[in-house]
């Protein structure tokens, strides 16, 4: 499995992503987020990358529609993993392209990003 909830806590949403990460996890992903967003939440994600290996390369990976529509229902991303996916996960998630902040955090920096995203 590519991807794994961790954690749901009120507008704070903790995923584990491994391996190879699907189209059909990130849909998953994005009906969870799409359901808070219904509430009402403004959401904070914190995505830890464990023996992470990229996203599958296939042309329905060019659906930036999500993003573009929801991605301001985003108050905070962090992201925690191996240096080498930095410059990938900002591209993915288009940090500077919206008003969400985005970071990211080396493996040894976990409580770091937590208490960045509460903040």
């Amino acid at each position: 499995m590519a991807h794994e909830i961790v954690e749901i806590r009120d507008d704070v949403i903790i995923v584990r992503l491994s391996g190879l990460l699907q189209r059909t996890d990130m849909t998953a992903l994005q009906e969870l987020a799409l359901q808070l967003i219904g509430l009402g939440k403004r959401l904070r994600l914190l995505a830890i990358l464990e023996n992470f290996q990229g996203w599958d390369k296939h042309d329905d990976w060019n659906d930036i529609g999500f993003l573009m529509e929801y991605g301001d229902d985003f108050a905070k991303m962090a992201f925690v993993g191996d240096e080498k996916w930095k410059d990938d996960a900002f591209l993915f998630v288009g940090k500077g392209f919206r008003a969400t902040e985005i970071e990211f955090f080396p493996p040894t920096a976990l409580r770091n990003a937590e208490r960045w995203l509460q903040s």
